[in-house]
């Protein structure tokens, strides 16, 4: 039991969908991440959901994440010039 990593949520989404995104994003940095469904509602692509990575990753995910909304943020403002 002492090899077990612990997995830690990242983040909550309403859907799938967009955790799938940001699970994409993770993965392209090499950070394993992997999306829990609480599929309870009566649509899956409605349902809320978690995006989970190891706890030795949490930092590093969130850094990328931080890293990847500024970017989104100045796209948004170089666009509205």
């Amino acid at each position: 039991m002492e090899n077990e990593e612990k997995i830690v949520v990242l983040e909550k989404f309403a859907s799938p969908i967009d955790a799938n995104i940001v699970k994409g994003a993770l993965e392209a940095s090499g950070i394993p991440a992997g999306v829990i469904v609480d599929n309870t509602a009566n649509a899956i692509w409605m349902s809320p959901a978690r995006l989970v990575v190891f706890e030795r990753d949490l930092e590093l995910a969130r850094q990328v994440l931080s890293e990847a909304e500024e970017a989104d943020t100045a796209d948004d403002d170089t666009s509205e010039q």
